[in-house]
C-alpha cells in the first residue's frame, strides 16, 4: 500500500463520496455501474456524467469493466491503399476515472495485466491501463458468486482507492499515489476503531453470503484436469450448450480478440478494427485450409475448462475464472460453471474421471 501524507487508511461520507465523483467529472471522463433504464434491476459499466447516477451497491454488471481498458469493438488504424500506403493508428490520450469496480472485476483486471504483458505485449491494453485510475469497491456475492473458494474475494490490485461501505460512508483504502491524490480533492477523516469494526463486521457478513464454493483449490482443480480423463461430462454439457458465446463475452478474464479490416466501396482505404471473439464459437478455430482443429462442441467445452482452470495457471499461476458468475448468470442453457466444476471434482474423486 503506497500512501503520502495522508493515512491509509479514511473515512469518507456518501455525500461527500457523490461530491468527489462531482468535482473528478468536471476534469476527466469517468466509467462507473449504473442501472439499466431498459432492465429493471440489471446494471452496466457506462460514461457517467452525473454522479447521482452511479449505483455503488450494484450486485453485478452484464458486461465487465474490462471494456473500459478493451471495448467489445475498437478501431485501431485507418488505411489507405498507395505506394507506400497510408497509415493512421488511433490512439485515446485523455485519462479517466474507473470507479466501482468489485474484487472480481480487480482480479481480472490483474490477470489480463498479466496476459497482455506477455511477450509480445498487447501495446493497446498497456497504454489504455495508464490512462486510468480505479476506485473499487465491495460487494455482497448473490446465488452465482464464489470468488471466495479462488481467494479473491478480498483483492484489491490493481486499485488506486477501495471502498467498504460502513455506517459513516465508505471506509477508504489508499493503495497508490495517484488514489492519494483524487481523495485529496474530498472531504474525509481518518478512519477510527469505530470504523475498523464495522470493516471487520462487513467482512463477515459477506463470507456468510456465499453459497456456492468449489470443492477444490485451483491448484488441485489444476492437478485434477491434468490428470483425469473427463470425456464423459465433456460430452454431457456439449450436449446442452448452444456454442453461443455468451461465457466468454461475459467473462472478465478472457482475452482473445478478432481482428479484420472493413474497407469502403473504393476498396482503397478502410479501418481495422478488433473485436471480442469466444473459444465457444465453432468457426474460433479455423485456420488455413479451412482446417477447424475445434470443430467438436465437446473438444471447445474441454478447452473452456483447460483454459481456465490448468493451461493459463500453469503459465501464470493463477486461475483465469475470477468466480464472478457472469457465465453461468448469461447462459442460454442454464450451464452453471461451479456446478460443472464440482461435478469434474466429484468425478475425479470417486475414480470415475481417471485417465
Amino acid at each position: 500500500m503506497e500512501t503520502g501524507t495522508k493515512k491509509p487508511y479514511q473515512v469518507i461520507s456518501r455525500k461527500a463520496f457523490l461530491d468527489l465523483m462531482g468535482r473528478l467529472m468536471k476534469e476527466k471522463r469517468v466509467m462507473g455501474p449504473r442501472g439499466r433504464p431498459d432492465q429493471p434491476g440489471f446494471h452496466y459499466f457506462d460514461w457517467v456524467d452525473d454522479p447521482e447516477a452511479l449505483t455503488m451497491d450494484y450486485t453485478t454488471t452484464t458486461l465487465p469493466p474490462k471494456k473500459a481498458f478493451f471495448p467489445p469493438t475498437e478501431t485501431l488504424l485507418t488505411f489507405t491503399l498507395g505506394n507506400p500506403p497510408k497509415v493512421s493508428e488511433s490512439w485515446l490520450e485523455d485519462p479517466f476515472v474507473l470507479v466501482g469496480v468489485h474484487p472480481c472485476d480487480l482480479s481480472a483486471i490483474e490477470a489480463l495485466d498479466r496476459a497482455y504483458a506477455y511477450p509480445p505485449p498487447d501495446r493497446r491494453w498497456q497504454h489504455n491501463r495508464k490512462r486510468a485510475t480505479i476506485i473499487g469497491v465491495d460487494c455482497l456475492p448473490d446465488s452465482y458468486c464464489f470468488c471466495e473458494s479462488l481467494g479473491i474475494s478480498q483483492a484489491r490490485r490493481p486499485c488506486d482507492l477501495f471502498l467498504t461501505p460502513i455506517r459513516r460512508g465508505y471506509f477508504v483504502e489508499i493503495y497508490s499515489p495517484s488514489g492519494e491524490q483524487m481523495l485529496n480533492q474530498g472531504e474525509c477523516s481518518e478512519a477510527g476503531p469505530r470504523d475498523f469494526r464495522d470493516v471487520l463486521d462487513w467482512h463477515q457478513k459477506k463470507r456468510g453470503r456465499f453459497t456456492t464454493r468449489l470443492d477444490a483449490n485451483a491448484d488441485e482443480l489444476a492437478n485434477i484436469l491434468e490428470m483425469g480423463d473427463f470425456s464423459e461430462i465433456w460430452e454431457d454439457i456439449a450436449s446442452r450448450c448452444y456454442s453461443c458465446g455468451s461465457c466468454n463475452t461475459t467473462c472478465p478474464a478472457c482475452f482473445c480478440f478478432n481482428m479484420e479490416d472493413d474497407f469502403d466501396w473504393t476498396l482503397n482505404s478502410g479501418v481495422r478494427r478488433r473485436t471480442w471473439d469466444s473459444c465457444q464459437l465453432v468457426d474460433f478455430a479455423i485456420v488455413a485450409g479451412e482446417h477447424n482443429f475445434r470443430g467438436e462442441r465437446r473438444d471447445r467445452v474441454r478447452h473452456r475448462w483447460h483454459r481456465k482452470f490448468l493451461y493459463l495457471y500453469r503459465k501464470f499461476g493463477r486461475s483465469y475464472c475470477t468466480g464472478c458468475g457472469r457465465c453461468s448468470r448469461a447462459c442460454t442453457a442454464d450451464i452453471n460453471i461451479a456446478d460443472e466444476t464440482n461435478r469434474i471434482i466429484s468425478a475425479f474423486r470417486k475414480g470415475t474421471g481417471n485417465a
